[in-house]
Formats: structure tokens, sequence, C-alpha cells
């Protein structure tokens, strides 16, 4: 019971994790135009600088000095101790910004513009630091399947519920709040209001995080050979090539879905909320059986069909015509979700093991991190990808009413470009060496040669 409770308190960071980011991806730059009134160009460049490309490059930077980190009480640990205080502190002023209660008059506010740069930025390094560092200790504190399978469901449920209060919730505690201290304080307070709660996910999980005492003591690779170690890998890039499919695939069916809801079925944009609730709640239900089914087959195993199942089940979307025919549609798609959910840090596990058997060293941070980089790749994707099918289809977002080739065109996308993405993710994973066989070798090996005090 007490290692149960342990796993719970770890999952539960992941609540955090959820909570800020999508509360951020989804509302602030509306909040910075609609509500504080800043020029929207002005907020769209400093939102692709300051978040989007510094996103970037301080993923990898945060994971390899986590991993160069030594101290009395872990590598990891520190950051997300005195980490989540400054989080909290930079989240309540991103959605705090100086006007005395009053929008802009002037929206090319250059000073209050700096101010949304500087606060994204800072807050990015913030998440940055303590999410990577959260994240790099699940491979460490929970090594066998079953115990990654276990902990990983309390992460995906408490991911689950921090996605619906950071994108559910926000809006419904910035109406109540709003009329008692108008639409900007009312923001304010919904920021305070949901980073506590966020920052208090991140304080439970520490409950349950644990450091081996070996790790604190080895010798850390510098940081540019941690780099071309990790990016050598050839293991590793097998992995990171099948992930950058499955954010494509996640972000191009997010990207479609409100289009394919106003121009495809032809109903109310807020219609929308109900095809991703679906998912949501599929995804939630059928964890326990992906974990029944990660256990008896591996994780490479179900990640596999988990992507493809997700894959084929977006393909009724060249058919279906009504919004119940495409909530039971993404009922399917969150069933397979779950399963990739699940697994696909287990799999980078893996990974993270077979490196410590071959250097001697754990290096979670160096691939967390640099995975997280390559996955910023997938926003140049999505956006060529909605570029080809809405030009090629004849969308002009001025004209009252689409041509019938629009509707065709959403359609054509959200299901062939799936299925060139999982083309290529099953070729990645079939240069992924590590099915359950050879996890059950690696885990014999790496138990072995730290019983001798060394790597390989």
């Amino acid at each position: 019971m007490k290692q149960r409770l342990a796993a719970i308190a770890y999952g539960t960071g992941n609540l955090g994790q959820a909570l800020f980011f999508n509360s951020v991806q989804t509302y602030l730059i509306f909040f910075y135009v609609d509500v504080v009134q800043l020029d929207s160009r002005l907020v769209g460049l400093a939102f692709a600088l300051a978040y989007g490309v510094w996103n970037a490059i301080n993923d990898p930077l945060a994971g390899a000095i986590s991993d160069r980190t030594r101290s009395r009480w872990g590598r990891r640990i520190p950051y997300v101790v005195f980490g989540t205080p400054v989080l909290l502190l930079l989240y309540i002023l991103v959605w705090s910004p100086p006007l005395g209660g009053r929008p802009l008059s002037d929206p090319f506010d250059w000073r209050l513009l700096a101010y949304f740069a500087a606060a994204i930025a800072l807050f990015d390094l913030a998440n940055t630091v303590v999410s990577v560092a959260y994240t790099a200790i699940f491979p460490e504190a929970f090594e066998t399947l079953e115990e990654r399978t276990e902990v990983s469901l309390y992460r995906q449920v408490a991911a689950a519920v921090g996605t619906a209060l950071g994108v559910a919730a926000m809006p419904l505690l910035v109406d109540a709040l709003s009329h008692r201290w108008s639409d900007l304080g009312g923001w304010s307070a919904a920021g305070v209001i949901l980073g506590l709660v966020g920052a208090g996910a991140f304080a439970v999980s520490l409950r349950g995080s644990q450091e081996r005492p070996e790790a604190r003591v080895q010798s850390a690779l510098p940081i540019g050979e941690a780099f071309r170690a990790t990016l050598a890998n050839r293991t590793f890039l097998a992995f990171a090539s099948a992930n950058l499919m499955i954010c494509y695939i996640w972000s191009w069916l997010a990207a479609m879905v409100p289009f394919f809801t106003k121009y495809v079925l032809r109903t109310g944009e807020g219609q929308t909320s109900l095809l991703f609730g679906g998912m949501f709640v599929a995804a939630i239900g059928f964890y326990p059986l992906w974990r029944r089914v990660a256990l008896r087959f591996g994780a490479k195993t179900t990640l596999t069909a988990a992507v493809t199942l997700f894959v084929l089940f977006m393909l009724p979307v060249l058919l279906l015509r009504s919004l119940p025919q495409a909530i039971a549609m993404m009922f399917l798609v969150g069933a397979a979700n779950s399963g990739i959910t699940l697994v696909r840090d287990i799999v980078l596990s893996d990974v993270i093991d077979e490196d410590e058997l071959h250097t001697g060293r754990r290096r979670e941070g160096s691939y967390f991190g640099v995975n997280a980089f390559i996955e910023r790749l997938v926003l140049v994707l999505v956006g060529g990808s909605t570029s080809l099918v809405l030009s090629a289809s004849g969308y002009a977002p001025q004209l009252a009413a689409q041509p019938d080739t629009v509707a065709t065109g959403i359609r054509l996308g959200m299901a062939l470009l799936p299925l060139a993405a999982l083309g290529i993710f099953l070729l990645a994973m079939s240069h992924y060496p590590l099915g359950k066989g050879q996890v059950a070798v690696l885990r014999a090996r790496l138990e072995l040669a730290r019983a001798r005090g060394g790597g390989k």
C-alpha cells in the first residue's frame, strides 16, 4: 500500500505539467490579443520567439544540466523543490500584466510587449526546468515494466485532469471571477487559483519521488558531448523518429477538428468540445486494459498497436456525416490514444536503461530534453500540412460559404496524412530493437553491471 501511495503521489505531478502547458497553449494568445488588446501581430511574433523558439532551446539544456547536478538531495528533486515556487509566481505574472485594471489604449504598446515576451520566456524556462526534472525521475524511480505501467496509468489520469482544468475550467473561472474583478482581474485571479493547483500537484509528487543514491556520484558527460552521444544513439533516433510521427498525428487531429466540425459536419464550433470530450473519456476508461496489454506483450508492441489503431480509427472521417457518428469515431480514437500515452515514456525509459548499460551513467535529463526539442519540429509539419490541405481544397476565410471542395479536402487530409505518418512510424519502429524479450535481457545485464559497480 505504501508503494502504491508513493506511485500515485508521483503520478499526480503530471496534473501540474498538463495544466500549465495546456492553459498557456490554449488561452495566452487570446488573452493578450482580445482582453489585453495588444496587436495580434506583435503577440504572434513574441509568442513564436519567446515561447516557441526559446522552448526548443531550453529543453535539452535543462535536461543536460540536471544530469550534471550533484547534491545531497539528488539530481532532479532540487529543481522540483526550489523551481516550483518560482514557476507559480511566473505563471501568475503571465496572467497579470501591469495595466491598472484597463485594457490597452494603444495596441502597439512596446512596454507591454516587452513585459509579455519576458514573462512568457521566464515562465517557459521555469516550467521546462521543473517539468524535465520531474519527468526524468520516472525511469530511475520505477524500473520494472509492472511499476512503470502502473505509475504511467496514474500519470496519464492526472494529465487528463490537468488538461480539463487548463482547457475547460479556466474560462469558467474567468467568467465567474470577472463579475467581481473585471475581465483583467478575472484572468489574474484564475491564474492564481490554477497556479496554486498546478504547483500543489508538483509538491505532492515529491512524496513519491526518489533517486538512486549511486546515480548522484556518477561522473557526468560535458554538455556538448552529452548532446552528441544522445543524437548518436541509434535506438534513441528510431524512437525519436517514431515519436515525432505520434506528435504529428496528435497535433494534426487537434488542428483539423475545428475545421471538420464547421465545414464538414456544418455544426456550431462549440460542438468541437463534444468531440474532444468523447476522446478524453475513452482514454481514461481504457488505461487498465492497455496496461494488461503492455504487461503481456511489452511496451514496443503495445505502442505499435495503439498508434496503428489510432490512425485506422480516424479513417471513418472519409464517410461520416453526423455529429453522433463523429463522437463515436473520436471515442474509438481516444481508446487507442490511451495505449499510446500509457507506454510512450516507457519506451523511452528502455532507451535510457540501454544507454546506462553502455555508458555507466544515468542520462534521463539529456534524453527527455533532446526528445522534447525534436518534438517541436511538429509545429513546422502541422503548419505546412494545414497550408497544403486548405489551399489545395480552395479554402478562403473571407468567403461567407466555402466551396464543397473544402469539405472533401479536409476529409482527405485528416485520413491520408496520418496514414503517411503511420508508414514512417512503422518504419522507425522496425529499427527500434527493444522488444519485450530484449528488454528482459537488458534488465538482467543492467542489474549485473550495477552489482559489479560499472556499466558495460
